[in-house]
């Protein structure tokens, strides 16, 4: 067997691993070894007994190494010197005999044989003491493989029980059909699990599983989907939440969670994954290609992780190698190292007290670090380097369920675009945001290496409040200034900042010294809309002198800085109005609902869930709906939305209880409950028996355009591709093969050209994607 702490590709010939049942009693310290007691001996051989007990190296009952020897056991040949094992503390042994052939054997009886590793697997755990209250052991000396699998009400899965050890010696083979159907380890409302090692491969929906457990422990995880076996819906390595009985009251959150390591490669939804967790510590998570987010920690709290590496992850898209979200609290991260992926780091929705002591970002696709919505967030050294957009951009969105950006800390950063066409537009920037009232306030960014990044500018800050002090390369304002020999003042650079309430502060050097006595003193003025640094000569040394400058703003903060913000939000009413936010409009994902909820929506919310029912389109959730036509649902603040010259797709569905379905666009901020357009809508709409109708409506309640389809599938996903072009709309719906069933176009001009998405009394709806082919 391969080492467990490689990262070298998983055999899938689980031919090395068979056994004889003799070599298996023998593990389990029965039949003729079965009155043996203590350790093996750790060395064979003469010895003077000087030796020390065992070399640092040397297998010692196998603990925490691999049964190396096993495939080569016979049972002529067992000996107490290569035998004695850490399976024989095992209180059921599970094993494959040269036949092919599965067992699951107890010290005293075989509690299964058969074909099959899952039963196997399971009869094995379900043969532990009923109503135990210490931990019982399984070994799974033997590789196994999992699937296909048909929807039968349930995915496939391995069930672990509370109070329960299993080890996995070998690999899980996961091999599906259609779509992804089998999630490997699975837990439930169970708690005091171990699972010292697994390696899991291939196409599962996600291949652990852990919701409302306490108390659990995995030592190596190794999760690999080949790239040759991706199929419809499958999903991330490990999630564990807490969301067994359901949300918000019923919410039974997991708690008391520890990580060694894990390993994980071209999975396609996040790599590790939390939602509603209370104490978690991970050691170091390596995430390499495919999916989205290496680790993804959602309204998680008191959580500390070693160091987080992802490589090619969701490039192009929104997610990051290391991504706070949903209300997170009290998190440390050691060390987030990105490489190529969407973005290094991202804290956002309310992710608050949170701290990440070094980062080594390079050429993410999209931010190397965004903050966004929360409070007392620090990052403190390290390399951002080479990004798509801002290196780190600090800012707050327009939703009021969320806090604005405040009291966030970026230090000893070097931040830097050395590629012949830089794209960075600056290093660091910290915006106002839209909000009406309090918005990104006390900011510091201080003593950072901002030097050849930026294409626009180094630092780029908005709100008042903004601490900028120490940094290399730039401040508020940096230059170059002539002072000019009998001048009165020397030298005026105006405007250095139009922040009224600034506390400014300047670090000047003459660039080169003259070979006489100068001197000169500096003051600020303000011009009635900002402030200019005025120069005036001390000892005018009789000739101009190049002065170059940095303005940092330290600031006079006691504690009664006044909000920021303020104004209208640009949401405006019905009648019209510039709608103007703050993100992306790249291809990639708007929302999939991977983050198994709809914490981002208002409106409607009690007639719509997020679930796992099959189908699902995209990863393993989607959304479902129970409400009527005018059941609204919106999201203003996603990451990324489409607007006017973007191309997008959603994947719409009707079901028995919802008869209607769509996608909505264009929306305004916050929603208006007496309207009912407050967005433009796509949809599938049944006029009649066998009769329904493919519709776009405007927001001023117009309907553009209208196709009859004929009969529709219930329960089953429907795409519609919207391809918004300026002043001009073409709508097509594609069946759930891919077939196209009605296309149009019309004019629509609008002065909602951005905006939210949702949906209205939609049976189901998934994966909202902006698409690579943008007009």
């Amino acid at each position: 067997m391969r080492d467990s702490n490689s990262h070298g590709t998983p055999s899938s010939d689980a031919d090395g691993l068979t056994m004889t049942r003799r070599v298996a009693m023998t593990l389990l310290g029965a039949g003729t070894l079965a009155g043996a007691s203590g350790i093996a001996a750790a060395q064979e051989g003469d010895g003077n007994g000087n030796e020390p007990t065992r070399k640092w190296n040397q297998d010692v009952d196998a603990q925490d190494h691999d049964l190396r020897n096993v495939g080569g056991l016979d049972a002529g040949g067992a000996t107490l010197g290569n035998v004695r094992t850490a399976a024989r503390d095992a209180d059921v042994l599970v094993w494959q005999g040269p036949d092919g052939t599965y067992h699951a054997d107890g010290v005293d009886e075989t509690v299964h044989s058969g074909d099959d590793f899952t039963a196997t697997v399971q009869a094995a755990l379900d043969s532990l003491t009923d109503g135990r209250t210490t931990k019982e052991k399984v070994v799974v000396a033997c590789s196994g493989t999992m699937g296909p699998h048909e929807w039968d009400g349930d995915v496939l899965a391995i069930d672990i029980p509370s109070y329960t050890i299993v080890d996995f010696r070998g690999t899980i083979h996961v091999e599906d059909e259609g779509e992804a159907l089998i999630r490997p380890l699975r837990a439930l409302n169970a708690e005091e699990i171990e699972i010292p090692r697994v390696a899991i491969s291939g196409n599962f929906r996600s291949a652990v599983w852990f919701r409302s457990v306490s108390n659990v422990r995995f030592g190596h995880v190794d999760i690999r989907t080949p790239e040759d076996s991706v199929i419809s819906a499958t999903g991330g390595g490990v999630r564990i939440d807490g969301f067994a009985e359901g949300r918000g009251d019923d919410t039974i959150r997991t708690t008391d969670v520890q990580v060694d390591t894990a390993y994980f490669e071209n999975v396609q939804g996040h790599a590790f994954e939390t939602y509603a967790v209370d104490r978690i510590q991970i050691g170091q998570v390596i995430a390499n290609g495919g999916g989205q987010c290496g680790v993804l920690l959602n309204d998680t709290s008191d959580a500390t992780v070693n160091a987080v590496v992802g490589k090619d992850l969701d490039v192009g898209g929104g997610y990051a190698a290391f991504r706070l979200a949903n209300g997170c609290e009290d998190v440390t991260c050691g060390q987030v190292v990105a490489r190529n992926c969407a973005r290094g780091v991202f804290t956002v929705s309310a992710s608050s007290n949170a701290t990440i002591n070094g980062v080594n970002i390079v050429g993410t696709t999209s931010h190397g670090i965004l903050i966004q919505d929360g409070e007392n967030v620090t990052v403190d050294g390290g390399l951002v380097k080479n990004t798509g957009a801002e290196g780190v951009r600090i800012d707050s969105r327009s939703s009021p369920q969320h806090p604005p950006a405040e009291g966030v800390s970026v230090s000893n950063l070097r931040v830097v675009d050395d590629r012949d066409d830089p794209q960075m537009p600056y290093a660091i920037s910290v915006t106002e945001g839209p909000r009406d009232g309090r918005d990104t306030n006390n900011v510091r960014v201080v003593n950072n290496d901002v030097r050849n990044s930026g294409a626009e500018g180094a630092i780029n800050v908005e709100p008042s409040s903004v601490v900028v002090r120490d940094n290399v390369g730039d401040g508020v304002a940096s230059g170059t200034v002539t002072l000019s020999s009998g001048s009165d003042p020397a030298a005026r650079v105006e405007n250095v900042t139009t922040q009224g309430q600034a506390t400014l502060d300047l670090r000047a050097k003459v660039f080169d010294p003259p070979g006489t006595a100068f001197a000169y003193d500096h003051r600020f003025e303000y011009n009635g809309s900002g402030w200019d640094v005025v120069v005036e000569w001390v000892e005018d040394p009789g000739e101009d002198l190049a002065l170059d400058y940095v303005v940092d703003q330290p600031q006079a903060l006691v504690g009664r800085d006044p909000a920021s913000g303020g104004g209208d939000d640009g949401g405006g009413g019905d009648d019209g109005g510039e709608v103007s936010w703050d993100y992306d409009t790249s291809p990639g994902v708007v929302d999939d609902f991977e983050d198994g909820g709809i914490d981002e929506y208002e409106g409607a919310t009690g007639d719509y869930e997020v679930n796992q029912t099959s189908p699902v389109p995209s990863g393993s959730y989607r959304l479902e709906g129970s409400g009527g036509e005018n059941s609204k649902l919106l999201a203003a603040d996603l990451d990324r939305m489409p607007a006017e010259g973007t191309k997008f797709s959603a994947k719409i569905g009707a079901t028995s209880d919802a008869q209607n379905a769509g996608v909505a666009f264009g929306s305004a901020k916050s929603l208006d409950a007496d309207s009912a357009f407050p967005f433009h809508f796509a949809r599938l709409w049944k006029s009649g028996e066998d009769d329904w109708r493919f519709q776009v409506w405007q927001r001023n309640g117009t309907q553009v355009i209208e196709q009859s389809v004929g009969a529709v599938t219930l329960g089953e996903f429907y795409e519609v591709v919207i391809d918004w072009a300026d002043g001009e709309l073409t709508a097509t719906l594609n069946d759930p093969d891919g077939n196209e069933v009605a296309t149009g176009t019309t004019s629509f001009e609008t002065d909602y050209t951005e905006g939210g998405v949702g949906t209205r009394g939609t049976g189901l709806l998934d994966e909202i994607r902006i698409l690579e082919d943008n007009t």
